[in-house]
């Protein structure tokens, strides 16, 4: 009876320790409960306390309340500068199932039902968790990031983190102005278009037209002439 006492206690707290994924999937909190709750120092703190980067389409992220602007398909994934982890949740409220998934973690996580997540299969060390979401429209994401580096002994470690993404369909087209025509307006009618003046050649050599002053003078000129010619 011992004994059996003894392989049931076992069980039951490798069950509640969940080495083959998250136990449970808050919306807006850290995922473990249960024994972590009991053990010490229990939640230290964010992500980035525990030296655990987080990248958003690529590019690492400050965790300040900022959303992050995402196209409709991007990666998100945890990566231990340093301390290596032993289980994660990654959260992603407002996908499906079928929008979430992973190449090195479980996904979707059976705690979560029908919101999309990845956690961890096994609790052996990991540097890296990484899940990929690819979304049909553009939607508002809120997403939970929960990890846990030991759980043993009435030890218990995990950071948390919670931030929100925009993803944005790039594809739909941007409505522009067309250009506008300039016309040139058609002469009213009775009105013409003097053709521009000729310049007056001679001997093949350009003249230049004679100034208001000298066309003054010659005038004059021809007017004395005229008086001399009626009084000679």
């Amino acid at each position: 009876m011992k004994f059996f006492a003894i392989v049931l206690a076992s069980i039951l707290s490798q069950a509640a320790a969940n080495p083959s994924g998250a136990g449970a999937c808050p919306a807006g909190a850290a995922a473990p409960g249960g024994p972590h709750l009991t053990g010490s120092p229990g939640l230290v703190g964010e992500l980035s306390e525990g030296n655990y980067v987080v990248s958003v389409g690529g590019s690492p992220i400050v965790l300040d309340g900022t959303p992050i602007d995402v196209p409709l398909d991007f990666d998100i994934q945890v990566t231990a500068d340093g301390t290596e982890f032993k289980g994660i949740l990654i959260r992603v409220g407002g996908a499906g199932v079928d929008q979430v998934t992973s190449s090195d973690l479980t996904a979707p996580a059976e705690a979560c039902g029908d919101v999309g997540s990845v956690t961890h299969s096994d609790n052996s060390p990991k540097t890296v968790g990484t899940a990929s979401v690819s979304l049909d429209a553009a939607a508002t994401l809120d997403v939970d990031i929960s990890v846990v580096l030991e759980n043993e002994d009435n030890v218990s470690t995990f950071y948390y983190s919670a931030f929100q993404i925009n993803a944005v369909d790039d594809s739909t087209p941007v409505e522009t102005d067309a250009p506008v025509e300039e016309t040139t307006e058609a002469p009213m009618e009775g009105e013409t278009t003097e053709p521009p003046a000729m310049t007056p050649v001679e001997n093949g050599v350009p003249v230049a037209p004679p100034t208001s002053n000298a066309m003054a003078i010659g005038g004059v000129v021809g007017m004395l002439a005229g008086v001399v010619a009626l009084f000679p």
